[in-house]
């Protein structure tokens, strides 16, 4: 009896060694605590990585609209805008301003004066970074979409046809508007301005006969 009542008692101390989930020992305590403090210290050493404010300021200005400066009275940049607006058909990648236009101010265009924005077509970024000639038409293409194509013209061979097109078309761009649809009529327009503008501030007028406009008043009858 003494035999089968220590049989008895045996197995239900293995059977309390089996079930470590109901009574847990001491050791495996002391396991769970090291493994806890083991994946927080992992938790505190490997912080999420935040974007900082200087890329988020700098996505923000990207994102925002190019401003080109064109002549108004010219053909050649005319098309050059009809273009680039084609590709911006929502309006959001550039915006144009008319150096012409009477209400033309350098300080609201990074500095521009009007006799350089007259000689060269110009770029200005969200951040105020002025670029001129080739290197503005490049940027301006590569703003509506046309990085790819622009990336290829960069290259050295292409990029000299590019400065060397440019040159000629920017000293030559009133010419050139003559032989584009609507250009002889937008440079009648011009001279005809210009002569206005000329007679009301009495130049090229020998007397003042010279400098009178002719108006085609109907007859009184």
């Amino acid at each position: 009896m003494l035999a089968i009542a220590g049989l008895l008692l045996g197995l239900v101390a293995v059977a309390d060694g089996l079930q470590p989930g109901l009574q847990p020992t001491p050791q495996l305590r002391s396991t769970r605590r090291a493994v806890h403090v083991r994946s927080h210290a992992l938790a505190v050493a490997t912080p999420l990585s935040m974007p900082s404010d200087g890329d988020s300021a700098s996505s923000n200005l990207a994102d925002l609209p190019l401003k080109i400066l064109y002549d108004g009275k010219c053909m050649v940049c005319l098309t050059n805008k009809a273009v680039l607006s084609f590709f911006d058909r929502r309006h959001t990648k550039i915006s144009f301003v008319d150096i012409r236009d009477d209400g033309y101010s350098p300080s609201s265009n990074a500095g521009v004066a009007f006799a350089d924005a007259m000689r060269h077509l110009h770029v200005i970024t969200a951040d105020g970074q002025v670029s001129t000639g080739s290197e503005a038409v490049l940027q301006a293409y590569s703003k509506v979409g046309l990085g790819w194509l622009m990336a290829v013209l960069r290259f050295p061979l292409f990029r000299w046809l590019i400065d060397g097109a440019y040159s000629v078309v920017s000293r030559h761009r009133y010419t050139i508007s003559k032989w584009l649809p609507g250009g002889a009529a937008l440079a009648s327009a011009v001279t005809q301005l210009k002569d206005v503008e000329s007679a009301a501030m009495g130049l090229g007028c020998e007397d003042e006969e010279e400098c009178m406009l002719d108006y085609d008043d109907e007859e009184d009858e």
